[in-house]
């Protein structure tokens, strides 16, 4: 008798529990959207990028001497003239290098005049056959040789006064601005091994280059001529505009990523821009102006399927309502080329938009659509719907006992 109770209570409560899973999982529900309207606007498809601003006809001015500097004429940001004076090496030991040269020459040249008289002698004894002709051989070969000693330490003294004269004075190659400098009276300047960069002088500031570094998926939209805008951190407020001036072929890997060095020219005449900025350049590949647009939320918005039920038993319901004989029957044009089509996954991968009509019923209707800048997208066809109508964009279903998860498969979706 006790193991008889025992089990009708077991049974009222498994009764109860699934009178309550039931009465909780199919209690009152509302389902709530959000929603964004088809509205007119500009869409520009973009390829971004970061570079480096540069000064235009920039020139590295070094020395091809070694010395200390005796002086320097020029500061930060001076402007110059070709071929006025930079700095000045000091000439102290170049002039003891130039008596050395000249002390040399007379040598050479007396040696020279002395083999020379020597071979003339020597000719005139070998016609009255006083010598051989192996001496008077060796006598040209002194004169020659000497010859030789004498034009090398011309060359030398040429050297010497080369350097005393030009190479010793560091003159600007152009006009412009001196953007950086490398040195100080009294420094000293080795040129050994290489020629060392003293100034650094821009030709012209008005205008700037940008060396942009543009990943290989995107250089192929690339293009000389292309209009490109950017923005420096100086001021992030502003936007500047550019031409891309020169796609160079050689290209540069950085992190694994083999990255092309695209050449932005930008106008500069408020001189707001300087050399070595770090610039986000967006390049314009597609631009369209006044068109409809839509978020891409609301395109890749799919209700659940209890809601698609719904419209489907409702577009039935009021297809054998409005059924009348031997009466042809409106088309939708937005979906006569899917309806019936033994490809109905076509309907499902074409773009739509979801709205409640005037009655507060779920409607779908096909667009077509064009570019896109990744957050909205132009709608070149819209269908039965209007500029300004409100699209379903995120579907929430709130329950007072629970939330019920939606089902985004429409696999088991029959066309209506």
């Amino acid at each position: 008798m006790k193991k008889i109770w025992i089990l009708i209570i077991v049974l009222i409560l498994i009764g109860s529990g699934a009178y309550y899973f039931i009465h909780k999982k199919n209690g009152n529900s509302e389902t709530q959207f959000e929603f964004t309207s088809i509205k007119r606007g500009n869409v520009e498809n973009l390829v971004s990028c970061t570079g480096t601003l540069e000064a235009v006809g920039a020139v590295e001015v070094g020395s091809e001497l070694s010395g200390t500097v005796s002086k320097v004429y020029v500061n930060f940001n001076d402007n110059v003239k070709k071929d006025q004076v930079l700095a000045i090496l000091d000439t102290t030991q170049l002039s003891i290098t130039l008596r050395n040269a000249k002390a040399e020459m007379i040598r050479a040249e007396a040696q020279y005049e002395l083999s020379k008289v020597q071979y003339e002698n020597d000719q005139k004894l070998y016609e009255n056959q006083y010598i051989s002709r192996l001496e008077l051989k060796t006598s040209e070969t002194s004169m020659k040789s000497n010859y030789v000693n004498l034009l090398s330490a011309q060359a030398n003294l040429d050297k010497v006064e080369l350097n005393i004269n030009k190479y010793s004075i560091i003159r600007s190659p152009i006009d412009g601005k001196v953007i950086n400098r490398s040195i100080e009276e009294g420094q000293t300047v080795a040129a050994s091994f290489s020629s060392p960069t003293l100034f650094y002088i821009a030709k012209d500031l008005s205008k700037m280059e940008i060396y942009a570094f543009v990943d290989e998926s995107d250089i192929g939209q690339i293009y000389a001529g292309m209009k490109a805008v950017f923005t420096v951190e100086a001021y992030s407020e502003e936007e500047f505009s550019g031409t891309v001036k020169q796609i160079r072929l050689q290209p540069e890997t950085i992190s694994n990523v083999v990255n092309y060095t695209v050449i932005v020219e930008a106008d500069n005449r408020d001189n707001l821009l300087l050399p070595g900025m770090t610039a986000t350049i967006d390049f314009i590949i597609e631009q369209k102006k006044d068109v409809l647009l839509v978020a891409n939320s609301a395109l890749s918005f799919t209700p659940d399927q209890t809601l698609i039920a719904q419209m489907i038993q409702q577009r039935k319901a009021e297809k054998e309502k409005s059924s009348v004989p031997n009466q042809e029957k409106p088309k939708d044009t937005n979906r006569q080329n899917f309806v019936g089509s033994e490809d109905r996954q076509k309907m499902f991968k074409a773009p739509k938009l979801w709205y409640p009509d005037e009655a507060g019923n779920l409607q779908m209707t096909l667009v077509q659509i064009g570019s896109t800048d990744g957050m909205n997208t132009e709608l070149t066809d819209i269908g039965n719907l209007k500029e300004g109508m409100q699209v379903i964009t995120k579907q929430k279903t709130a329950s007072k006992t629970t939330t019920t998860n939606s089902n985004n498969n429409l696999r088991m979706m029959r066309p209506f």
